[in-house]
């Protein structure tokens, strides 16, 4: 079984010690592959001269508004893995992640398998010691324990029948669509879990948690699905698949209408 690790940019990302803690992991070279997706026309130099890593660029203009489902969906189409890792790009994992990955999926094929991220105060960010996991390990707390978007584990055949990330104009710059996957993957009757001992670190950046207001039309669209059990995004993988289209009146509020500080958390980038 391989596995395909997706990471995503939008010419944003300054540190890649997620690439460095990729090569320290104890899952054997050859059982997995790396994949960055950059949305804009250019690339930071540093990954160009990257070993073991696949670098893509979707050659949007500088001016186009950026959109992750896209850079999603490209990783998902150069992927050659059974299973699909997408993780934010600026996580840092213990070297047993992707053989805890890897054991967890040969166990369980209909498995949906989250791994809670763990945030570093900015009160103990410290640019010489914060991209070391000892530290992380030292500072690091659970803010945020549905952070949906944060770290997917999955068998790629499953992103196919759900024709992956939605694309959707509402879904772009700031993004809550690791909880729409998330309530389309239970609407398709997976194995939902998060991993109970692994932890993913993150060190602690400028707009790592973002406006409430940035999801209110994304969360209306969730709560739809949410009710009527879909599937399939509006616009995703292969525009050929047609969307399920069901129409019924949204109630005002859901489990994911709640104010301030806790959506702040609930989808904290």
């Amino acid at each position: 079984m391989k596995i395909s690790v997706i990471m995503i940019d939008g010419l944003f990302r300054e540190y890649f010690h997620l690439l460095e803690a990729l090569n320290q992991q104890t899952l054997p070279k050859e059982n997995w592959e790396a994949i960055w997706i950059e949305f804009y026309d250019s690339i930071h130099p540093e990954l160009q001269e990257r070993d073991n890593l696949t670098t893509v660029q979707l050659g949007n203009r500088r001016e186009d508004v950026y959109h992750s489902s896209y850079c999603f969906n490209e990783g998902i189409r150069r992927s050659s893995g059974d299973v699909l890792v997408i993780m934010d790009a600026d996580l840092f994992p213990t070297p047993s992640f992707l053989t805890q990955v890897d054991e967890a999926h040969r166990h369980c094929k209909n498995l949906a398998l989250y791994f809670y991220r763990w945030d570093e105060p900015e009160s103990a960010h410290d640019s010489s010691m914060s991209y070391s996991l000892d530290h992380l390990k030292r500072s690091c707390r659970l803010v945020n324990s549905m952070n949906y978007g944060g770290c997917l584990t999955i068998r790629k055949e499953w992103l196919l029948k759900v024709n992956g990330y939605e694309e959707d104009s509402a879904f772009s710059t700031l993004h809550a669509n690791g909880a729409d996957m998330y309530t389309r993957l239970k609407n398709k009757g997976l194995h939902i879990a998060w991993h109970p001992t692994e932890r993913l670190f993150h060190p602690w950046h400028p707009q790592s948690l973002a406006a409430s207001k940035s999801y209110e039309g994304q969360l209306s669209i969730i709560r739809q699905r949410e009710l009527n059990l879909s599937t399939l995004p509006n616009e995703g993988l292969d525009p050929h698949i047609t969307k399920e289209v069901r129409e019924s009146p949204v109630p005002s509020r859901s489990r994911f209408d709640i104010p301030g500080r806790a959506v702040r958390r609930l989808f904290g980038r």
